[in-house]
């Protein structure tokens, strides 16, 4: 009996001593990360020989890095016609050495062209892979969704993972553009209270020299999931404002003190705008209260030629009442051109007319997406100027 209980533990151990060195020297999985390829951006264009062109950009570990956290990158971009994003990828995985993996993927960019078709299949198909992030961000470029990616050069990053990271979050002290995620645009495409937005994207379009390298600025609207117009990154940030998204932004408002021709503003928002809606006739009035506080950086000549002490008592209420009056005509302005031209609710109004229906059978039938081109917008803007010292 002791003998065959002994010969059944060396048994035993011979078999767990075979599975330890049969799974060390077993290839690696197809999920082992060296086996893996990692997407970094994506790009959806209209394609010519298919329904598709998608373009994926990958990062590569430079020869000699080991991979390390703290070794440099090179990018790879590559392009496939095809007739939808799964498909595509399946061709990738055909001819790529590694496993295509898209959980490190930061942005999907998608040119106008496809935009304006519709976008809803390929973000609920993104959604619905299990290794999307649902914070990637969405960008809209007026070039092929291919060439922006090519034009998106890190010059003050070592990876590009952390410039698109970085590039998107520059709306949190300009106002220029907002950071749209997939899961957020999604959530938007199939609501009855707003419409979606994303970042607009372009190569070389800004008033700077900067070598074709691919732009965020300004806004790109939808009415539901299609493509219906844009704005500028003036524009954009009266949306910031509206909709409570701003942190923070410079602005040249009119100078009323006549030495020079405007004053440069840093404007915060003071509170949450108070925004109502209500119904007379059957048709929306929308009404917008907003506080804003401002902070003189210049003026467009030398202070020193200046005559005026800014922060008198008298001179505060007139640059506090210009900028008023400069902001109530200019949201005013931007509301009527997504209601008249673009007829989409971009800042949830729609929330705040809701509660005027019984039923959401009732809230239906009245459509309030399309309605929303019949609203009639009123704009109240109250300023603080605040001194260089006490700007919070």
């Amino acid at each position: 009996m002791r003998i065959a209980s002994n010969l059944k533990k060396i048994l035993f151990f011979l078999a767990a001593l075979f599975v330890i060195l049969f799974s060390l020297s077993a290839p690696y999985s197809t999920h082992n990360i060296d086996k893996l390829a990692y997407v970094i951006a994506m790009g959806l264009d209209v394609g010519q020989s298919n329904k598709l062109k998608l373009t994926i950009q990958l990062s590569k570990p430079e020869s000699g890095s080991g991979g390390s956290s703290g070794s440099s990158y090179t990018n790879i971009v590559d392009t496939v016609e095809c007739s939808s994003i799964d498909s595509g990828i399946s061709l990738f995985n055909s001819y790529i050495s590694r496993r295509i993996n898209l959980s490190h993927c930061k942005v999907i960019v998608i040119s106008t062209d496809l935009a304006s078709q519709g976008v809803s299949d390929y973000i609920f198909t993104l959604l619905n892979n299990v290794e999307m992030s649902p914070h990637a961000s969405i960008i809209v470029s007026k070039t092929t969704a291919e060439e922006f990616i090519n034009n998106s050069k890190p010059e003050l990053e070592d990876l590009a993972s952390r410039y698109y990271e970085v590039s998107l979050s520059s709306n949190k002290y300009t106002g220029y553009t907002p950071n749209v995620s997939l899961v957020k645009f999604f959530s938007d495409s199939i609501d009855s209270f707003t419409n979606p937005v994303a970042t607009l994207g372009s190569i070389g379009d800004m008033p700077i020299k900067s070598n074709d390298n691919a732009e965020n600025m300004g806004l790109a609207i939808f009415k539901n999931d299609k493509l219906v117009g844009e704005l500028t990154a003036q524009e954009t940030i009266w949306h910031m404002i509206v909709s409570n998204h701003l942190k923070s932004c410079t602005l040249s408002i009119p100078n009323p003190l006549g030495d020079t021709e405007s004053i440069d503003v840093n404007l915060k928002l003071d509170g949450s705008p108070k925004k109502t809606v209500n119904f007379i006739n059957g048709t929306p009035h929308i009404s917008c209260k907003i506080k804003v506080k401002i902070q003189i950086l210049s003026a467009t000549q030398e202070s020193t030629s200046s005559n005026y002490n800014y922060y008198e008592n008298e001179n505060i209420k007139m640059i506090e009442k210009t900028c008023s009056d400069y902001l109530q005509k200019t949201i005013s302005d931007y509301l009527y051109k997504t209601s008249k031209e673009y007829n989409s609710d971009i800042d949830s109004f729609g929330k705040y007319a809701v509660k005027y229906f019984a039923t959401i059978k009732d809230w239906e039938e009245y459509n309030w997406l399309d309605n929303y081109y019949n609203s009639i917008f009123n704009v109240e803007v109250s300023t603080t100027l605040k001194s260089g010292y006490s700007f919070l």
